[in-house]
């Protein structure tokens, strides 16, 4: 079962790819991470260290949406993408066409077992 589960996701990352090679992908969309360093001293805030992995995605804007059965009226962005190479986290940021956006929800596709694909809100 392992074995269709990884299939799914070289399917979806195939379709998801950006159109320039072949997919349905729309635009540049990135996942950006920023991690916090150990302070040198207790008054000099931490350094950061931001990393970010280009997406094989899709971007639909929607004005509703339901989650966990409840009707949500909000504009906002839903971006489905293929597995990347570090699992994503609810901290984390898109960048979608350049413009920084922060992740409202994130769930993986399935929402159990081996994920094949991932989706993202973020508020308008």
């Amino acid at each position: 079962m392992i074995g269709f589960y990884d299939d799914m996701a070289d399917m979806a990352r195939e379709l998801l790819a950006p159109e320039d090679e072949g997919g349905l992908g729309q635009g540049t969309v990135q996942l950006k991470r920023v991690t916090l360093g150990t302070p040198p001293n207790e008054w000099t805030p931490a350094p950061e260290t931001v990393e970010t992995w280009r997406l094989s995605a899709t971007v639909k804007r929607l004005h509703q949406r339901y989650e966990n059965g409840v009707l949500i009226v909000e504009t906002g962005d839903m971006v489905t993408f293929a597995v990347p190479e570090v699992e994503p986290q609810i901290t984390d940021k898109l960048i979608i066409d350049g413009a920084e956006r922060v992740i409202t929800s994130l769930t993986p596709i399935p929402p159990a077992g081996t994920a094949v694909s991932w989706k993202a809100w973020c508020a308008a």
